[in-house]
């Protein structure tokens, strides 16, 4: 493997008010899994072969991490609560999103587990898990036969991590994968996401890529992107703390100098959006962060 490649995690996860396109407008006692209910059919494996990676964590789990920047749609608090308010059943069936933004319309199809499409019958949705019943009650939640953008963020955020198999910590991404600090690397003198250092380290061959954000000579996070544990050829996101467990959020440069917390996987989509295909398949993000300038 040649260290030159690995520049495709540069900027993983990008701020995505700051530097990544959008075309679309804290802590929670653990609620009852929504994901799970009398008329929700199993998600579908994810692989060719029986599974063996599971979703880290149960749905209603709160990760840590630092705040989130309270303005950003997924620091709402009560997401399960209005979620059990909601009644998708009067929505049309199939659900048709055509009419949604570009944005919009990859997010429902990632959330969908495919790449392409505009419509969806409810029980294809439910067939998906938490993240389908999120797509199905963010049209409910919406007005004039519209998706609600910001339910739908929330949605995301919610049931993300109950429901991608990545690891549950840098400790089981070793005991998958390997010891990255062996694989090919290289130093980011100043990465403009992070506004400071980077290490930058790749492994082709299992689709995995690590950024490490170094702040006084320590990893403050560590950001992963994996490329083979979908179907669709689509990218799945994962971002640890400095003591190498799961979060939902990570921290990037803002244009005045500053740092804000914003939410994982929704930044990392963002930034990672094919606006040709409009799928989330760029290793090599759109946006390129407002630090070091």
């Amino acid at each position: 493997m040649r260290i030159a490649r690995v520049h495709l995690v540069a900027c993983l996860c990008t701020a995505s008010f700051l530097a990544c396109r959008s075309d679309d407008p804290q802590s929670e006692e653990p609620r009852p899994d929504l994901a799970v209910s009398a008329d929700l059919q199993a998600a579908p494996a994810d692989a060719q072969n029986p599974p063996v990676l599971e979703p880290p964590v149960a749905c209603g789990s709160t990760l840590p991490g630092p705040p989130l920047k309270p303005d950003v749609a997924e620091a709402q608090p009560g997401y399960a609560d209005e979620l059990a308010g909601l009644d998708p059943s009067q929505l049309a069936d199939p659900l048709d999103y055509g009419g949604e933004g570009k944005l919009t319309i990859t997010l429902i199809n990632y959330m969908l587990g495919r790449s392409q499409g505009t419509g969806i019958s409810h029980k294809e949705a439910l067939q998906q898990g938490g993240l389908g019943r999120a797509v199905l009650f963010a049209a409910a939640k919406g007005t004039a036969g519209r998706i609600d953008f910001t339910f739908l963020r929330r949605g995301l955020h919610y049931f993300y991590p109950c429901s991608r198999p990545v690891p549950a910590d840098l400790a089981e991404l070793r005991r998958r994968y390997g010891d990255y600090k062996t694989w090919p690397q290289q130093a980011i003198a100043c990465a403009r996401p992070k506004n400071g250092p980077r290490r930058l380290y790749e492994n082709t061959a299992a689709g995995v890529y690590i950024a490490e954000t170094i702040v006084a000579d320590a990893v403050r996070e560590t950001e992963v992107l994996f490329t083979s544990l979908r179907t669709d050829g689509q990218l799945d996101f994962a971002s640890y703390t400095d003591a190498g467990a799961l979060s939902d959020r990570s921290t990037f440069a803002t244009g005045g100098g500053g740092m804000n917390t914003l939410a994982a996987p929704y930044t990392c989509i963002t930034c990672h959006v094919d606006t040709t295909l409009w799928s989330i398949t760029r290793r090599t993000p759109t946006g390129t962060g407002a630090g070091c300038r």
